[in-house]
């Protein structure tokens, strides 16, 4: 083969192999310049409308999405629906979700995007001060959240039992309430700040030990016949960010914000 006719060939088979990349798309109004991705309700300060660009893992994954040369349009649903969307193929994936033996059933789980220090909370009244007083004891969780692998450690180290509510302000009242003896909070939400009713504040008292660094991921449905390629090439692009200093740049920004050295 002559040269002159290698090199435009070399170059259109390497043009159809990245454009296979954004190929068969499914979903609503998706095509390879444009696609919907889903997120929850106020995850602060992951998914917060009150924060720089709309919370902190929101401006992750949309860098992720601009250094994938795609426009990635953000609807934000009620947790559970978000991840149904995404099961369903309304949208490409849903973000940021903890890691569970069950959702690894029907989602694919990319590198993570964010950390989440947990700790453990008590009422300022309880007598509760150290992780062996805990043991036996109940702890309150949202229905909608899924207990991460170290959390569910923690969970049987301990002996505890669960209490399901509907919301994080559920576990508030009833850590309150004495209905359930702790709750976890996320090391970046200030506690003395947290209230279950307009203008009132609760004194909680939190475990100064972090329970557990929890990794958030991007899901996608394994459904989709492309999901392995469309997972690798957010973990590609990822590392890109990581690469080059735009993903330090985001999670500084944040840790200012916070007060995080």
């Amino acid at each position: 083969m002559e040269l002159r006719w290698f090199y435009p060939l070399l170059l259109f088979i390497s043009t159809l192999s990245i454009n296979k990349a954004h190929a068969n798309y499914s979903g609503v109004e998706q095509t390879p310049a444009r696609l919907t991705v889903a997120t929850g309700e106020h995850y602060s300060p992951y998914v917060d409308q009150g924060l720089p660009d709309g919370g902190w893992s929101v401006s992750l994954v949309m860098q992720i999405f601009k250094t994938m040369s795609i426009n990635a349009h953000l609807e934000v649903l009620p947790w559970a629906r978000a991840l149904e969307w995404t099961k369903q193929g309304k949208v490409l994936g849903a973000f940021p979700y903890v890691y569970s033996s069950k959702r690894s059933k029907d989602f694919l789980f990319s590198e993570p995007i964010n950390f989440v220090p947990v700790y453990i909370y008590v009422s300022h009244f309880s007598t509760l001060r150290s992780f062996e007083q805990l043991r036996g004891k109940s702890l309150c969780f949202p229905y909608d959240y899924s207990l991460s692998q170290l959390e569910e450690q923690v969970v049987k180290r301990f002996d505890m039992s669960i209490h399901r509510v509907k919301d994080g302000k559920g576990c508030l009242v009833h850590v309150q309430k004495g209905w359930s003896d702790a709750a976890l909070i996320n090391g970046y939400i200030d506690a003395g700040k947290l209230s279950f009713e307009a203008g009132e504040q609760h004194a909680l008292y939190v475990f100064p030990e972090q329970v557990a660094l929890v990794p958030l991921h991007f899901v996608i449905s394994k459904q989709r016949k492309d999901a392995q390629l469309w997972i690798d090439e957010f973990n590609n692009a990822l590392s890109i960010i990581t690469e080059n200093g735009k993903k330090q740049a985001i999670d500084n920004k944040f840790h200012t914000l916070f007060g995080v050295p």
